[in-house]
């Protein structure tokens, strides 16, 4: 991520006429636009072709939606549902009433870890807490003045994708990742990608996403050699090292790289460095920067 979305382009991908947003914020790599939808109005969103370019957006509406496939096949997309548009399937959604509807827009190669191929989570996708999360962090971006800068520009486009693959990932609990086949230990991995940055989640609560105990849990890691909390602690090392070794990120002391990195001070950090046999986090800054 980190070059910026023409707005008009990624909007033209919705195939209308009226293709100027009522409101549009870019975050860098991320777009959140908000639209006037007429009732019996076609948006005409086409499949894209494949490369480092390609844009998938949620589209979250107001007024109820019909979302037809290229095929033919229509499935109705209720107030409280997202549609979910995915770069290489076309799809023709028609407004049921007028109202307006707003999306989040997001370089497909954020999403990476979600095979192209996999047909769930499909084109509606019901709201859950995460869905209405995104819902109101999108409703405050676009309704809300703001005073953007470089770095919350940076941490706004982190977690509007975050959030997106995070309602992908629970749409989609048998969802392909790194290529693998489906599974639960996959999709644990997966929450621990999409969750690392908070602080207060951990193993319990990695359990509680899962539907499983803590033991099921511990168990489902030691049948390959690890334990959720080493694999967690390790996703968040991948996560502080990348936040020291990014421009963006310069400004911050070593306690504030530790807090975006989900850990509970910078003492938990250099714990976590050391566990993983790396020197402390002041040198592997410091090692990025030279």
């Amino acid at each position: 991520m980190g070059i910026g979305m023409d707005v008009a382009a990624a909007v033209r991908l919705l195939g209308t006429e009226r293709q100027n947003p009522l409101v549009a914020r870019r975050y860098r790599s991320v777009l959140a636009t908000q639209h006037a939808l007429e009732g019996g109005a076609e948006l005409r969103w086409s499949a894209q072709p494949g490369g480092a370019d390609a844009i998938a957006a949620v589209l979250i509406s107001a007024v109820p939606l019909r979302v037809t496939d290229a095929d033919g096949a229509w499935v109705e997309a209720p107030v409280g549902t997202a549609c979910f548009l995915h770069p290489y399937r076309s799809v023709t959604l028609t407004g049921e009433a007028t109202g307006t509807m707003m999306c989040a827009w997001v370089p497909w190669g954020a999403l990476a870890e979600i095979e192209s191929g996999v047909r769930a989570p499909g084109e509606v996708i019901a709201l859950s807490t995460l869905g209405r999360g995104l819902q109101a962090f999108l409703t405050s971006l676009l309704t809300q003045p703001s005073d953007p800068t470089v770095y919350t520009d940076y941490l706004v486009e982190r977690l509007i994708a975050e959030m997106v693959f995070s309602v992908l990932v629970e749409a989609a609990p048998r969802v392909i990742v790194e290529g693998r086949k489906g599974s639960g230990i996959d999709r644990a991995r997966s929450l621990m990608l999409v969750r690392r940055g908070e602080r207060d989640f951990g193993v319990a609560a990695l359990a509680r996403d899962m539907h499983l105990s803590v033991r099921q849990l511990q168990r489902m890691f030691a049948a390959e050699g690890s334990s959720p909390a080493d694999e967690l602690r390790r996703v968040r090392v991948e996560l502080a090292r990348e936040l020291m070794s990014d421009a963006d990120y310069a400004p911050l002391g070593i306690a504030e790289i530790a807090e975006h990195a989900g850990f509970a001070d910078a003492a938990g950090m250099r714990r976590a460095f050391a566990l993983s046999g790396l020197p402390s986090p002041r040198a592997v800054r410091r090692a990025a920067r030279a």
